[in-house]
């Protein structure tokens, strides 16, 4: 992108000439109006609201789409719906795949000298070899070890994330970061046998122990750590419902999930405070963020705020999440932007930090202006959406097109991206 050396530029005075540290906290399910710092009233979320008074709030930021899996695909390489690979869920354990050539966000953030971790839900590859699932046990082009990651633990497949208490997850460790290296292209099962019947692992609770071993294997930086959290979609199941269980009025679900947004909260205090106990909180920039919009149908809760629509909705309601950017000392306290921003940004974003430039063409513009107050911020123009035959446009206050022209520039076929920098 035109700008983005300009952006690298600007940001060595903030960065002390060092690549910053990012942690990419995704929820899944979470509506714009389910954190106290964006209205909510009845559940708990002290640690998200901490970290929005101690950084900085979006106000216009958009998921990369109604549902998981395209959403996901825009967060990883930087193209929305209209272009990207993956645009819709698929269904029953099966969902389409990214390709090999599909640059992905970790594969820029290796290339530039990061360690890099998910943990969590990928979705974007069913198949891949030592998948315990007999038909998906083989090398599909979606495989998290083709894709630039050099740690993982979680379950891949979006459908069994479903449940909290699976029998088996997976690991991935290329170097032997946090655990037994992997032998060689695969995906090594890390067993719970009976754990469906006996209920002793919280599959969200694993999760976060992973996400604390590998910050502190990758202290020394810097690292790239991504962690979609599958709380609070689907199987409203968790462990205890503390502080509600005394809610009267409340549902059972409603208590279980504002107890798992709760769990979340507290999880995510425990990442900041670890960065803090190794002494790099300063180092590392940490944005939270929801795949899409709410399902929940708990009217107390308004978890999509004041905005119409849902999950699976091309609407505001289905679109519009929570963001927010704590980065101590780089970022300033109590601080809320309107920028028009969304997923794909999260690309080019992440590049400039890390003083590499993003694959092309993306969709994508870099925020790094707005995160550090230093620079020049581009503005999108618009953002487009498309999903299910149906699509829907967000303009600037700026833009002119008509929704045809911008219909006809946006939804096209799949772009491959290019990187000349791809190792």
């Amino acid at each position: 992108m035109r700008f983005i050396s300009l952006c690298i530029l600007l940001l060595a005075s903030a960065t002390h000439g060092e690549k910053p540290n990012i942690v990419l906290i995704v929820a899944d399910d979470l509506g714009y109006g389910d954190l106290g710092c964006y209205g909510q009233k009845f559940i708990q979320t002290p640690s998200l609201d901490k970290m929005a008074g101690e950084g900085l709030r979006f106000t216009r930021f958009y998921a990369g789409s109604a549902l998981c899996l395209p959403a996901r695909c825009t967060l990883m390489t930087g193209l929305h719906t209209g272009h990207g690979r993956c645009r819709d869920n698929g269904g029953g354990g099966n969902h389409p795949p990214i390709h090999e050539e599909d640059i992905t966000l970790s594969t820029v953030m290796r290339a530039a000298g990061y360690k890099t971790a998910m943990i969590g839900k990928w979705a974007l590859g069913d198949h891949f070899i030592g998948c315990k699932v007999e038909s998906k046990n083989q090398d599909g082009p979606g495989a998290i070890y083709k894709h630039g990651w050099d740690y993982y633990f979680g379950e891949p497949n979006q459908t069994y994330n479903h449940r909290y208490y699976m029998d088996q997850m997976y690991q991935y460790d290329r170097y032997g970061l946090v655990g037994k290296k992997t032998d060689g292209q695969r995906l090594d099962v890390i067993a719970y046998p009976n754990n469906r019947k006996e209920r002793t692992e919280y599959s969200h609770d694993l999760l976060t122990e992973k996400a604390l071993a590998f910050i502190d294997a990758a202290k020394a930086g810097p690292f790239f750590l991504y962690v979609p959290f599958t709380i609070p979609h689907a199987d409203l199941d968790v462990p205890e419902v503390e502080p509600y269980a005394k809610e009267k009025d409340w549902s059972e679900g409603a208590k279980a999930y504002a107890s798992m947004i709760t769990r979340m909260d507290r999880d995510i205090a425990r990442i900041t405070e670890r960065l803090k106990t190794h002494g790099i909180e300063k180092k590392t920039l940490v944005i939270f963020t929801s795949d899409h919009g709410s399902n929940a149908q708990f009217g107390q809760f308004r978890s999509n705020g004041e905005y119409a629509g849902r999950k699976g909705q091309l609407s505001e309601g289905g679109l519009r999440v929570p963001c927010i950017a704590w980065w101590p000392g780089n970022i300033k306290p109590d601080t809320m932007t309107d920028e028009l921003s969304a997923f794909w940004d999260f690309m080019p974003t992440f590049s400039a930090l890390a003083g590499i430039a993003p694959p092309q063409p993306i969709d994508g513009l870099s925020l790094a202006p707005t995160l550090t107050g230093e620079g020049e911020q581009q503005h999108h123009k618009y953002l487009y959406f498309s999903l299910r035959g149906k699509d829907m446009i967000i303009r600037s206050e700026s833009e002119t097109s008509t929704d045809d022209e911008i219909r006809k520039k946006a939804n096209t076929k799949v772009v491959v991206t290019k990187f000349a920098s791809q190792p």
